[in-house]
């Protein structure tokens, strides 16, 4: 992975961890991590870390984007497009 995509990681893994559930806060998040089976993400907890991701890395994300994404990976690919456009 290079630099910015581990600085990218580490960001969205604190947003996550800022909304989930507590006893889902000490989970390791990888790539492969599903946020409503694995982190129980639920809709309202979603839109919190959607508004959160959309702040930190001046982006807009579309709803169905959100509505789209299971996994931090799809999470963090998203991201990576918005900031590419």
């Amino acid at each position: 992975m290079n630099n910015q995509l581990d600085i990218t990681l580490s960001t969205v893994e604190a947003i996550i961890k800022r909304f989930a559930p507590k006893q889902k806060t000490q989970q390791v998040i990888t790539r492969e991590t599903r946020l409503a089976e694995d982190l129980e993400i639920d809709s309202p907890r979603m839109i919190d870390i959607v508004l959160e991701v959309e702040d930190r890395f001046q982006i807009s994300l579309e709803d169905v984007d959100a509505q789209n994404t299971a996994t931090v990976g799809d999470l963090l690919d998203l991201i990576e497009r918005r900031a590419a456009n």
